[in-house]
């Protein structure tokens, strides 16, 4: 995989929500060339349009690529449409099911698979594909090397976060017309705009649900109101979710969640498909254990088939009677809560793949050195027990368990004689394994999300003496996110065991910690080195669940 593929789908799944501006076949052609770092061929497998081939890209017998196209352009999900060594030809279909409009077309782009030197000629390859083989091997020279397998998990992402952000979009447009057609229907729409102007403001589904009772408490007349979420969403039929479901209330509202459920089911307000709409005489009112109920507006908080909980109001502050208008604002109302939780749950869902391919590409380092191993993840982990130590929030730790899950990321770029070699490096191998620094934050330089732990990337091989690299930093010049990571660093590679030396006992490496403290190593950050021993010792000895924080909160 190449250092832009990481990036591209980085950015995709932390850019805050805009209105789509280019045509979705357009906006993926772009995806797709900043992914791959090259150009794709857009051709119709029914052959009735005329397909145009970039300069970049090498001559191959493209109308017979086209031909071939047609077998499987139905199906939705990417293929090796031709291969012969060093050549693979990638095909992803776009197809309106994927989350493109218009007639299905095939994306195709020639990658290498391996390293091509400059003194081959691709003989073999451009017979089959009808190309000049000076040319085709001139062109092979100047391409990074992927596996066919890399080239379709990383298509299968591209296309998975393209379906997931036109389901965002569609979302977002059917809040807005929801809150147009609101504008001119009711007189309280100032509510409305003031939740959907908070979307994005409010952390979760609970913040907005409180806020919008809040508000609500202004326009109806209720003596009580409420919300009542569940922790997961669910479907009809099932079961209620075991966690315990979440009360949230305003005014006098003296039901508890054994009351609202009760109610809920009374009326079936989850299958309702409307508010539920109850006034009923005084001597005929709905008899709780809590109190009773005269007058109730109940609505299901819903996105699609999915229930997140719902919203109640309860008996009229001046003993008059709940109308449609009361019904069809909490309707509204649980109608914008609903997306909201709909867009968490799939923003929860592209957090979750873009976490899955950042450790995807710390297990990719691990298995370029089997001795490394796990080194990726235990320096994380080190690293956030010693900025505990130090006193960080628990708000910071997902941020430094990044910066040490990613410290190595740039040894990909790392030739594997080098990064396996058994004896001792020589000057050239040293230069040459001394830029991965550089290149990790070269690959992830332009991620937003990510800028805050760039510094501990750049600069963990930062001696405190200044005689460290890339920059030769020197004391509080080195970002202290990168001394913290310098230290777990250390403390790992010593107690592993390496290709040119068993790990060292732990007495030796506490003799080593004391004497370059100043020197090496920031000394407040080797003091809480020696507080906190005990902890970093069971990292190392292989606990694989201590002091590891949750990534990407909702």
């Amino acid at each position: 995989m190449n250092e832009n593929s990481l990036e591209v789908l980085k950015r995709a799944t932390t850019t805050a929500y805009q209105a789509p501006t280019t045509t979705p076949v357009h906006a993926l052609h772009e995806v797709l060339q900043q992914t791959f770092g090259t150009p794709f061929v857009f051709v119709d497998p029914k052959g009735r349009e005329r397909f145009r081939v970039p300069e970049a890209l090498p001559d191959l017998d493209w109308e017979m690529l086209q031909t071939v196209c047609r077998s499987f352009a139905s199906r939705q999900f990417p293929e090796i449409a031709w291969e012969v060594d060093p050549i693979a030809v990638l095909a992803i279909p776009l197809t309106p099911e994927n989350g493109t409009d218009g007639d299905t077309v095939v994306a195709l782009a020639p990658f290498v698979t391996r390293l091509v030197q400059p003194q081959e000629t691709l003989t073999e390859a451009a017979q089959e594909t009808g190309a000049d083989p000076a040319r085709l091997t001139a062109w092979a020279v100047r391409q990074t090397p992927w596996s066919p397998q890399a080239l379709l998990n990383v298509a299968a992402l591209v296309l998975d976060r393209n379906r997931l952000r036109r389901q965002i979009d569609q979302l977002h447009l059917e809040s807005d017309e929801l809150s147009n057609h609101l504008a001119s229907t009711y007189e309280e729409i100032s509510l409305l705009h003031r939740l959907t102007n908070n979307l994005r403001i409010s952390k979760n589904h609970r913040d907005l649900t409180a806020m919008a009772l809040e508000w609500l408490e202004e326009v109806i007349p209720a003596e009580g109101l409420a919300g009542i979420l569940f922790p997961k969403s669910y479907h009809p039929g099932d079961q209620c979710p075991d966690d315990e479901p979440i009360l949230i209330t305003r005014g006098d509202f003296r039901w508890d969640t054994e009351s609202v459920l009760q109610l809920a089911e009374m009326f079936d307000v989850q299958n309702a498909g409307k508010p539920v709409v109850r006034n009923t005489p005084t001597n005929s009112a709905i008899r709780l254990s809590c109190g009773d109920v005269r007058q109730l507006v109940a609505v299901a908080i819903c996105e699609g088939e999915k229930l997140f909980g719902y919203l109640a109001v309860a008996n009229h502050r001046e003993g008059l009677e709940f109308g449609s208008v009361e019904g069809n604002l909490m309707q509204s109302v649980a109608t914008i809560i609903g997306i909201h939780s709909g867009n968490l749950v799939l923003y929860r869902e592209q957090a979750d793949l873009l976490e899955g391919v950042i450790r995807a590409l710390t297990s990719a380092i691990d298995a370029k050195d089997e001795y490394t191993c796990g080194h990726s993840d235990r320096v994380a982990r080190m690293s956030v027990r010693l900025a505990m130590e130090l006193g960080y929030s628990q708000e910071s730790l997902p941020d430094i368990y990044l910066a040490g899950l990613l410290h190595d990321i740039g040894k990909i770029g790392v030739v594997d004689a080098v990064l396996r070699k058994p004896g001792k490096l020589d000057d050239d191998e040293f230069e040459h394994i001394k830029r991965h620094p550089s290149i990790g934050h070269r690959i992830l330089c332009r991620l937003k999300k990510l800028e805050d732990i760039l510094p501990g990337i750049l600069h963990h091989h930062e001696s405190w003496d200044g005689r460290g690299y890339p920059d030769q930093l020197a004391g509080e010049d080195i970002p202290m996110l990168a001394r913290i990571v310098a230290v777990a660093d250390s403390y790992d590679a010593m107690s592993s065991n390496r290709p040119y030396r068993n790990r060292l006992p732990e007495d030796k490496i506490d003799e080593i910690f004391r004497s370059n403290s100043g020197r090496q190593w920031d000394p407040q950050v080797v003091e809480a080195f020696f507080r906190a021993r005990a902890d970093m010792a069971r990292i190392a000895d292989g606990d694989e669940d201590a002091f590891r924080p949750q990534l990407y909160q909702s």
